[in-house]
């Protein structure tokens, strides 16, 4: 079992998702507008398991790479995401 720093951070956002949204979607339109992204919050932990009931571990198919995103990178990818589809329907560029 990996053991990450963020854990209490997403029980918070989990908890109090709903009422930091608004706060955390204007972060990301700022960030979208000056051209900002955080390097540090794009970090990924892959963690490999074995698939159960495999009959051979040394062969590679055995194994199941499992990607873990830090979740405030993922909110904010997010929330920049839908500001990009906003922006595009406003303009009528998506039909």
């Amino acid at each position: 079992m990996v053991k990450t720093i963020s854990r209490p951070l997403n029980k918070a956002l989990k908890t109090f998702g709903l009422l930091i949204a608004p706060w955390l979607a204007n972060i990301a339109r700022v960030y979208f507008i000056i051209g900002y992204y955080p390097q540090p919050r794009r970090s990924i932990i892959i963690v490999i398991l074995q698939k159960e009931g495999k009959a051979d571990y040394l062969i590679p198919g055995s194994y199941r790479p499992i990607a873990l995103e830090n979740t405030p990178s993922k909110i904010l990818e997010r929330a920049i995401a839908d500001y990009i589809v906003d922006i595009a329907k406003k303009y009528t560029l998506l039909r």
